[in-house]
């Protein structure tokens, strides 16, 4: 027997850490779900609905492009692990080094609207960069440069949402400024509003508690941070406060971190569920 629909779609997206833009993209587009409707129109999601929008999740994960999930729903396949990231990279890349901006544009857009944030920066936009740092040419520099900036640019565009829970972000450390609006991202795509303060001086905390009112700071660790600084920060970091980035890994072995830790916001959110306001994957 069915279970009831019950589910609207951003408590879906917060069970699931798909955005509504995706879902109804992968309801409109390539017949994926078929939620119910109130009587207002709004989608109602049921039990069943959100163990597909897992199983989507799975063929993702597996590197199957969105066009190719539904029909191995129906008929499950081996796959080539990874094959649609590894494409989807080297659209960017040949974009990039074409200093076709317009082409790497369309196609930046294209895969936020189909891709979980979570995933998309996983297993395109973070080897992508990495990538092209490695570029053996000497014109490596205006290719990386151009990129970043166009892939700033529309993360900061993209970040619309209205409503949920309140996260400010700051920087610690030597850590650049794509990296805070690339975890924006990822905190939209978990249905968090965010609130950049920059790179941050941890005594200034206290003066502005009064005024930031969001329910957690999330601080991106960067390099040349030391123990003398973490003790000396420790006093001035509010209650609900997590630290992130994969620099964080070094200072933890050190003994340094005494907040809770992960890589990226999506881990934070999975393990710390109360504090980001989100309903338990």
């Amino acid at each position: 027997m069915a279970s009831e629909p019950k589910y609207p779609i951003r408590d879906v997206a917060r069970l699931t850490g798909i955005n509504p833009v995706t879902l109804r993209a992968w309801q409109r587009r390539y017949g994926l779900l078929k939620p119910a409707r109130t009587d207002k129109g709004h989608r109602l999601y049921s039990e069943e609905d959100i163990a597909l929008i897992r199983q989507i999740l799975h063929w993702l994960e597996q590197g199957v492009s969105i066009g190719q999930v539904k029909g191995l729903l129906a008929n499950p396949a081996p796959v080539v692990e990874g094959s649609n990231w590894e494409q989807a990279r080297a659209r960017l890349l040949d974009a990039a080094q074409a200093l076709n901006l317009g082409r790497l544009e369309a196609e930046l857009l294209e895969l936020a609207s189909l891709y979980p944030a979570e995933l998309l920066l996983r297993r395109v936009i973070e080897p992508w960069l990495t990538e092209l740092v490695r570029l053996a040419r000497p014109d490596r520099q205006l290719i990386e440069q151009s990129a970043r900036a166009l892939l700033s640019r529309l993360c900061v565009q993209l970040l619309s949402i209205k409503t949920g829970p309140r996260i400010a972000l700051a920087r610690v450390g030597q850590v650049g400024e794509l990296q805070a609006v690339l975890t924006q991202f990822e905190l939209q795509g978990l249905e968090c509003r965010s609130l950049d303060l920059g790179l941050l001086e941890p005594a200034q905390l206290p003066l502005a508690a009064e005024r930031l009112k969001c329910e957690a700071l999330v601080v991106l660790l960067g390099a040349g941070l030391t123990q003398s600084w973490f003790n000396e920060a420790d006093h001035h970091w509010p209650e609900v406060c997590f630290f992130i980035g994969e620099l964080g890994v070094i200072y933890q072995r050190q003994g340094w971190l005494n907040r809770p830790f992960a890589v990226t916001v999506s881990e934070i959110a999975r393990g710390h569920d109360a504090s980001f306001g989100l309903v338990q994957n």
